[in-house]
């Protein structure tokens, strides 16, 4: 079994900046009982345990004498700590001594019992990612250290439960980095799918007006609305509107213009354009097409215009 295969992950760690007191509180809420120091390339250079605080706490004074037990009734188990002014630095045990995650169980005991250790963080390259405790990999060694099992209980093997720390389970600056650009991914993705739905139903409606015909119900709706529209003083009304990909060359023709664009013209917008030729065209109306839509840049939807104005 190797190091990576025993470590316990999610190990609370901070800059040599932190302040005594919030270290303080990490230790109490870590199973680990350990908080590792680290650089800015999250290299371990330090360890601060229970012990350490300890030490660096200031003693009582002699003229106090023992605190009263009626005192020390429903305080709170973690009390502030004060450091009395001192930094982090003064206080950790540095260097650390670590492993990386390739080492086997057999070295990590032999380096914890010479050093007297109960614990020891772990790194991938330089970077911290776990630490080890002394008790489970005695039991892993124990039990032949060829399973993640740890202890013996009434005859059955008992995983070790993979607890992560109550007090600061956050990772570094890059990782949050690396979650924004995985939503901005998903968020691209969703919009993607998005555009190819829009695009596959646009397709279906223009393969469905292309086999559309215009029907002489149609056409007498049409001029009933241009008549209700010179009623109301206008001089043009719109016939159809259609997607500019029903016309043969996309639109480009009726947006240049060109004045071949009526070739162009597929489906009902090509019916209605012989039925103004035929029909209208002799009355002195005149028709005009038109994009007017430009969805990101492109053409859109067209239309055709009915014109009656004194210009016409």
């Amino acid at each position: 079994m190797l190091a990576c295969d025993l470590m316990r992950r999610g190990l609370v760690y901070v800059t040599t900046d932190a302040d005594l007191d919030y270290v303080a509180k990490a230790l109490a809420a870590t199973p680990a009982g350990v908080v590792a120091i680290v650089d800015d390339n999250l290299t371990p250079i330090g360890v601060v345990t229970r012990s350490d605080l300890e030490k660096a706490r200031p003693p009582l004074s002699a003229d106090l004498g023992p605190i009263p037990e009626f005192l020390l009734r429903n305080r709170p188990k973690v009390l502030p700590f004060r450091g009395n002014g001192k930094a982090l630095r003064e206080i950790m045990t540095a260097p650390p001594i670590f492993v990386p995650c390739e080492a086997r169980l057999a070295e990590v005991e032999k380096v914890m019992e010479e050093h007297r250790l109960k614990r020891m963080p772990v790194v991938d390259g330089h970077k911290l990612v776990g630490v080890l405790l002394r008790r489970e990999v005695m039991a892993a060694l124990a039990n032949g250290g060829g399973d993640k099992t740890l202890d013996q209980k009434d005859g059955a093997l008992v995983k070790v439960a993979q607890s992560e720390p109550a007090f600061c389970d956050i990772a570094t600056a890059s990782d949050f980095r690396a979650l924004v650009s995985e939503h901005e991914r998903l968020l691209e993705t969703e919009r993607t799918e998005q555009r190819r739905a829009a695009e596959a139903l646009r397709e279906q409606r223009i393969r469905d007006l292309a086999a559309q015909r215009l029907t002489d119900a149609d056409w007498r709706e049409m001029l009933a609305k241009a008549r209700a529209a010179a009623g109301n003083g206008l001089t043009e009304s719109l016939l159809i509107r259609f997607p500019s990909q029903l016309c043969a060359d996309g639109g480009r023709a009726i947006n240049a213009p060109d004045a071949h664009w009526p070739d162009t013209l597929r489906g009902e917008p090509a019916d209605v354009f012989r039925r103004w030729r035929n029909e209208l065209h002799p009355r002195g109306f005149k028709i005009a097409a038109q994009i007017i839509e430009f969805p990101e840049g492109l053409p859109g939807d067209a239309a055709l215009f009915l014109i009656w104005g004194s210009g016409a």
